[in-house]
């Protein structure tokens, strides 16, 4: 495995992007992370967001395209649905990588159609892959190659390998 970026890396952009969040959205936005991958990174988010001000209500949301394989079915299921009603709300779905699209595209559509106030998208990783979807988050942690398999940081080999505190490439 080669490690891509460390933790030290890590914490530091996690505080840069929740500045910049605290910035921009209004103070009681929806944080909506989606399982399982980016629980990790929605934490360490959420803690960083607080130290500049900001205490969105958190909500979660499941997605799933790969079902335990390396590589995305094509189809997304909707796993777990939110608790709390989404309309009228500034939402932010924060996913841990962006690599087909088809989850995130799913996601903000699902959220925007239920009446969402506006609805804006993080990820951790952006794989540089040509995405299914059309996309372009509104906060990017960091960029992988398009032939990297992530894990760390929430991110998994089939379940395993959640637990390393760094991106990892395998």
């Amino acid at each position: 495995m080669r490690i891509l970026y460390d933790e030290t890396a890590i914490a530091n952009r996690i505080d840069e992007m929740a500045q910049a969040m605290a910035n921009d959205l209004p103070k009681d936005f929806l944080l909506a992370p989606v399982l399982t991958g980016a629980f990790i990174f929605a934490a360490d988010l959420i803690r960083a967001l607080h130290r500049c001000g900001a205490d969105p209500l958190v909500d979660f949301v499941q997605l799933s395209s790969y079902g335990g394989a390396r590589s995305s079915s094509g189809v997304v299921t909707l796993l777990k649905d939110f608790s709390v009603d989404v309309k009228g709300r500034h939402v932010l779905l924060v996913d841990d990588v962006l690599d087909t699209g088809r989850s995130l595209h799913f996601g903000k559509g699902m959220i925007a159609d239920r009446g969402a106030a506006a609805v804006k998208t993080c990820v951790l990783v952006k794989k540089l892959t040509g995405h299914a979807e059309d996309l372009n988050p509104d906060y990017i942690g960091f960029e992988a190659g398009p032939d990297d398999f992530l894990v760390g940081y929430g991110m998994d080999d089939d379940g395993r390998q959640r637990g390393l505190p760094l991106i990892g490439a395998g």
